[in-house]
């Protein structure tokens, strides 16, 4: 019997773990899908960074990284107009969009595995970068429709995070190997194998996306959302603080004739935190919302580059570059959630495309920045310490204004209704703007025979330019709110 109790212990200890891993039902194939996608992603990194950076002398391969930094810019350019309205007008077909990114990924790298030594490379990767973002896209939109309830979203995204770096670190050991025995030709090929099996695991996670897309629809909650322009700004922040450190200790380091370890453990020390924040992000959202992860998140960060500047050794650095890391995986795990609970489901591949452009936007100039500036690794430190204390004291002074400015919740659902449209005509969603506004009529049980308010109505439900919508909600907010106010 105590044998029996013990491979009883054991087994459920195995799935515990592998729970931990990978989740249950629907979330653990995603997850293997989005494992392989990982995988190959990084044999591809390994390989260009190989062929690019560390084939050459730290001065040579200034101006080659500079240029694939301005290459992998571009998709990002065409990405916000172009690929998030047609992955929002594919209604249940998002799935088939995944599997498609898979299959033509697996094209691009055959090709570029032969031409990696030619100008064909950077046309070639370019298209590998714009279908890798179509994938964090359509990722993204997807993840809500995985998860039982929207408290369950930060722990889904830290999952997926982080069974995703532990396939890297193995598949980056695995691309290693290959591209120090057979080239970085057969690290490409390497990462071909992983895209066509990312293919077949994604075709077999679309057949219960179009049933779970229709039990997740909504319709006024989606209306009601909060404005995540202030998350946006502040993982762009880290974004930029990543992107800086990472190129700018990449150069320094080996200009200053530092030890090839210290570089390596740098780089590990970012890929640890990020882990680490994969790890605790859920525990965290357990105690707090998503907006006070954020204030930890920057003040954490700022408060460890501060130190690593003013105490600065090489443990320091590593140190600082581990709480930067693990500050921006808890950071981008908020506002996945964030945006994931709030944006229309409509227009949530907008959204993903527009936020990935801004993040991919800033990451790129800061990493140019480093590269082009040629700074020691201390002054870096100082100059990276400076930026995240400024901008944890913007995200502080925005977060406080917020407060105060944010409506009571014990103000009437009218006024808050009212408030919430203003908030949706800020950001030019002028249509729902009118929805919410004309809601607040009917929640206050005001006698509204308005032949304008009327018109206004039938407005959205036709066909209208953005200007005139505009002008329609700016009437409406007046004409309901003086109506809510005076009801006689």
């Amino acid at each position: 019997m105590s044998g029996a109790g013990d491979a009883s212990r054991s087994i459920g200890m195995v799935g515990g773990v592998a729970n931990w891993m990978v989740g249950s039902g629907r979330l653990r194939g995603f997850t293997v899908m989005h494992c392989l996608h990982s995988a190959a992603e990084t044999c591809f990194t390994i390989s260009l960074a190989a062929s690019i950076f560390f084939s050459v002398s730290a001065d040579a391969a200034r101006p080659r990284v500079l240029l694939f930094l301005v290459i992998s810019l571009a998709p990002f350019l065409v990405m916000a107009p172009l690929v998030g309205p047609v992955i929002d007008r594919v209604r249940g077909g998002i799935g088939r969009v995944v599997v498609g990114t898979f299959a033509v990924r697996a094209v691009l790298v055959l090709l570029l595995a032969q031409q990696l030594r030619t100008l064909a490379l950077f046309p070639l990767a370019f298209g590998v970068l714009v279908v890798a973002k179509t994938y964090t896209v359509g990722r993204n939109a997807l993840v809500p429709l995985l998860v039982e309830t929207d408290d369950d979203l930060v722990a889904a995204n830290a999952r997926l995070s982080r069974t995703a770096s532990i396939a890297g670190t193995i598949a980056g050991a695995a691309a290693v190997a290959v591209y120090s025995t057979a080239g970085g030709a057969w690290t490409l090929r390497l990462a071909a194998v992983f895209y066509v099996l990312g293919a077949i695991a994604a075709w077999s996670v679309r057949k219960v996306m179009p049933a779970a897309e229709a039990a997740r629809r909504t319709d006024i909650v989606e209306l009601l959302r909060v404005d995540f322009t202030g998350a946006t700004w502040d993982m762009m922040a880290l974004r930029a603080a990543v992107g800086f450190a990472m190129f700018h200790f990449a150069f320094s380091l080996r200009a200053g004739n530092e030890p090839a370890w210290l570089l390596g453990a740098v780089i590990a020390a970012n890929s640890i935190g990020g882990f680490l924040g994969t790890v605790v992000a859920p525990s965290i959202r357990s105690r707090i919302n998503e907006g006070q992860m954020f204030t930890w998140a920057m003040l954490g960060s700022a408060g460890a580059m501060v130190a690593a500047g003013l105490g600065y050794t090489r443990a320091t650095l590593i140190g600082g570059v581990l709480i930067l890391g693990l500050a921006a995986s808890v950071g981008r795990r908020a506002l996945d959630s964030t945006i994931q609970q709030f944006a229309p489901h409509a227009r949530r591949g907008r959204v993903y495309a527009s936020l990935e452009t801004r993040l991919e936007l800033a990451w790129v100039a800061a990493a140019c920045v480093a590269v082009a500036s040629r700074l020691s690794t201390l002054v870096g430190v100082l100059a990276l310490a400076g930026f995240l204390v400024v901008m944890a004291a913007e995200h502080v002074r925005r977060h406080r204004l917020v407060e105060l400015l944010q409506p009571p919740t014990t103000a009437p659902l009218a006024e808050r209704l009212l408030t919430r449209a203003e908030t949706l005509a800020g950001l030019d969603h002028h249509d729902e703007a009118i929805i919410v506004a004309l809601s607040a009529v009917e929640v206050a049980e005001v006698p509204a025979h308005d032949p304008e308010l009327q018109r206004m109505r039938e407005l959205v439900r036709g066909p209208a330019t953005h200007d005139e919508l505009r002008d329609a909600a700016e009437r409406v907010i007046a004409r309901v709110r003086a109506l809510v106010q005076n009801p006689g």
